[in-house]
């Protein structure tokens, strides 16, 4: 939606105005009257704000579930606990544990700003959040993916039960394939997630590449980076070697396709892979892209990259 009514009633077109003007109006829905926002996305637009009349239903019988659980247990837990400027669904005194549910859309800059809080008051923090499509994979919204690059893991209620996605693997921008483990109370309190090994079918994750190549080819990366150096070499999305679909955790740190990312990748190196070849080639990338990552990072993405290709020379 392109337009909106003002307080005084008038119609307001979106292209006419800053972005920061208009965030300072009050504006409504020209057609059902209902108040609007303004969105940036590809183009500037006007969305409407969703209805809300406090915590959903949902929200508060998961709340109670969960501390109904923890009383059971014989751990002491408050609800709807204040302390300093963060509010949490539950608090733990004892381990100075504070659970929230997140069912309703929360952005990566909101998520960052409590987790900086918690962390100045040293409190730690359990995120529960809903995956609506259940199994493996999952579609990172909004916080999600910060949190998941956090704590290295993410809980989500699936099927009426929490569940834990562990060793995240990006297959597009927004969508990665994980794996899931049952969840025991003694786990969700403790401050240091126990280890579990990575679960992962290649066979589906085949079948994820395969899709890929057989949809319409629309990359989000420049033409001049991916699409023109791919059609000048000679390949296309079906004849492109496995090489460049490789299964990376650490490619979700990067917001960047990671299919995209490994064809770039795979057309410069020509098939040449060496630890320092291919650090000077995603160097080489980022700074294309104007990205960087830390230098810890960039020594774990070139390993588990060298993994994955020894893995698929001796699986191919």
């Amino acid at each position: 939606m392109f337009e909106a009514i003002d307080a005084s009633g008038k119609r307001i077109m979106i292209h006419r105005f800053l972005i920061h003007e208009l965030k300072t109006m009050s504006l409504r829905c020209p057609y059902c009257l209902k108040p609007l926002r303004v969105r940036q996305g590809r183009r500037p637009h006007f969305a409407h704000i969703s209805a809300c009349s406090g915590e959903s239903n949902v929200h508060m019988s998961w709340k109670k579930r969960i501390a109904d659980s923890l009383i059971n247990a014989g751990v002491q837990v408050e609800i709807e606990w204040m302390t300093g400027e963060r509010r949490f669904d539950l608090w733990i005194p004892e381990k100075k544990i504070g659970i929230e549910i997140q069912r309703s859309p929360m952005s990566a800059e909101e998520w960052i700003r409590r987790a900086r809080l918690d962390a100045k008051q040293e409190q730690t923090v359990r995120w529960i959040g809903f995956h609506p499509s259940h199994g493996v994979t999952l579609r990172l919204k909004g916080w999600m993916r910060q949190a998941f690059l956090q704590h290295d893991y993410l809980d989500l209620i699936v099927e009426n039960q929490i569940r834990r996605f562990r060793h995240p693997v990006p297959f597009a921008k927004h969508h990665i394939y994980c794996t899931v483990q049952p969840l025991s109370l003694s786990d969700f309190l403790s401050k240091e997630p126990s280890s579990f090994p990575r679960k992962f079918s290649i066979a589906r994750w085949q079948g994820i590449v395969h899709r890929y190549r057989r949809r319409p080819f629309y990359p989000s990366l420049p033409p001049r980076i991916l699409k023109v150096p791919l059609y000048q070499s000679g390949f296309h999305l079906q004849n492109l070697p496995s090489f460049a679909f490789l299964p990376i955790t650490r490619l979700l740190f990067l917001p960047v396709h990671p299919f995209e990312f490994q064809i770039v990748v795979f057309l410069e190196i020509k098939g040449r892979y060496t630890l320092s070849r291919l650090e000077h080639v995603i160097n080489q990338l980022l700074h294309q892209l104007n990205l960087s990552i830390e230098r810890d990072l960039m020594g774990a993405l070139v390993r588990e990259w060298m993994e994955r290709i020894e893995e698929a020379n001796k699986l191919f």
